[in-house]
């Protein structure tokens, strides 16, 4: 909830265009609708929910109509303004692990024709539009948003989001983490290290039939062998062999060549094919390989987040940022605040719902959104609303004892609802089972 007051406060002083407290409601609407599971806009409509209403800043929750409308009224300066304000900090590390990855959102239309890229998913050309977060891979955060339309690339975008990354963490040094994408070109590539002095960057090689035949002619004796955890408890150690060679990469044909170092891994298949990966290393000759090959491989929580922005947070629904009245369906242009507001809030929503399973039961420790709702977040409250406070009297099927000793630091925090005109917030708990006669359901109470 503290979160969720920030935001409004920062959205009343961005979204001026729009009205304070209406820019805020807009901002409270897209961010419980990430956070509870609302699949899309127009699920507004039936929603007659009052605690979401009063949540949401008002005693009845918005329309579709006004949602949308509200959403697509914001400028692109003030939505880009209320991102850098609510950009999650970093706590005092002695370096910052960040990966950079892109997104693609499909579009089904033939009416307009906004620029084609590749979606990875679906495995084809298509016409989408395009998410760049960068994320912490080691709290794992989502730290920064970039939108773009279908035909951008990683390299190119990743170069630009590097930049703000060092201007707002200044004083940590950074190490970057890039998909294959970026490497496709490597003259995009070279440039990106090149406009990044001082930075290690990490970036998976194309699996390419070239590439892979100098791989495979590669001495036996230059790889070394290690031994990993098998895919599950107690199954037989996975073999890994890793050597350590270089590449050379050229910006083009007139340009000077470099040797960038480069790790190949070859992983024993279970049917006795071997799978084959590699990385370009820059900036780095003296950390161990089969380190820096963990280092890349923490980039899959940055894939998982974005499977529980599509499936829990419904990032795929956010609005187009083509102009679908546009006078010409051939070029119909690229605004981005829509796209990028509903994206930045679901992300902002995944956050926070991370972040709030460290303070849960260990086994709810970086539980999945739906695991959250079906546990912790979906059950019948009581609210009163006095002139100066909003009295919300939570009945939660299990872990009482949390649920107690929780809501008395919310209590002691006095937090306001600016929306609610400064009214105090009060928790607590319905009569124990013991007392209303019920049986007791909580789990934690058996063991």
């Amino acid at each position: 909830m503290e979160q969720a007051v920030g935001l409004y406060r920062t959205a009343a002083s961005c979204f001026g265009s729009v009205g304070a407290h209406r820019g805020g409601r807009l901002v409270l609407s897209l961010f419980f609708k990430a956070v509870l599971g609302i699949e899309r806009i127009f699920h507004f409509d039936s929603l007659r929910d009052e605690g979401l209403a009063l949540l949401t800043g008002g005693r009845r929750t918005l329309s579709r109509s006004t949602l949308g409308a509200r959403v697509r009224a914001v400028s692109s300066r003030a939505v880009g303004q209320f991102v850098r304000l609510t950009q999650p900090g970093v706590a005092s590390v002695q370096r910052l692990h960040v990966s950079i990855d892109e997104h693609a959102v499909a579009r089904f239309t033939r009416k307009f024709l906004i620029p084609k890229g590749f979606h990875t998913i679906r495995n084809k050309k298509m016409r989408v539009e395009k998410l760049f977060f960068s994320f912490d891979t080691g709290l794992r955060t989502l730290l920064n948003l970039v939108v773009t339309p279908g035909d951008a690339r990683l390299a190119t975008v990743a170069s630009k989001m590097l930049a703000a990354l060092r201007a707002r963490y200044r004083h940590t040094p950074l190490r970057v983490v890039l998909d294959a994408g970026a490497a496709q070109s490597h003259r995009e590539l070279l440039q990106l290290v090149d406009q990044n002095p001082n930075q290690v960057v990490l970036a998976r090689t194309p699996r390419r039939t070239a590439y892979l035949k100098r791989w495979k002619a590669l001495p036996e004796e230059l790889f070394t062998s290690y031994e990993e955890p098998g895919r599950y408890k107690g199954a037989p150690a996975k073999r890994i062999h890793v050597a350590q060679t270089t590449t050379t990469l050229r910006a083009d044909k007139h340009s000077r060549a470099r040797q960038v170092r480069t790790l190949v891994a070859r992983e024993e298949g279970r049917r006795g094919k071997h799978r084959w990966h590699a990385l370009f290393v820059f900036r780095d000759n003296a950390t161990e390989a089969l380190t820096l090959i963990q280092e890349f491989r923490a980039r899959q929580h940055h894939e998982q987040t974005y499977r529980v922005l599509l499936h829990d947070a419904f990032v795929d629904a956010a609005p187009s940022g083509y102009s679908k009245h546009s006078s010409n369906p051939d070029k119909p242009g690229f605004r981005q605040s829509a796209l990028m507001l509903y994206s930045w809030l679901a992300g902002l929503a995944v956050n926070a719902l991370c972040h709030f399973t460290a303070s849960l039961p260990q086994q709810f420790h970086r539980a999945h959104p739906r695991t959250l709702r079906r546990w912790w977040l979906h059950f019948p409250a009581e609210l009163y609303l006095s002139d100066k406070a909003l009295f919300v009297v939570l009945h939660p099927r299990w872990f009482r004892d949390w649920w107690q000793q929780h809501l008395e630091h919310l209590n002691a925090k006095n937090l306001r609802l600016p929306w609610l005109d400064d009214r105090l917030v009060l928790y607590s708990l319905e009569a124990p089972p013991s007392q209303s006669g019920e049986p007791s359901s909580d789990p934690s109470a058996s063991t």
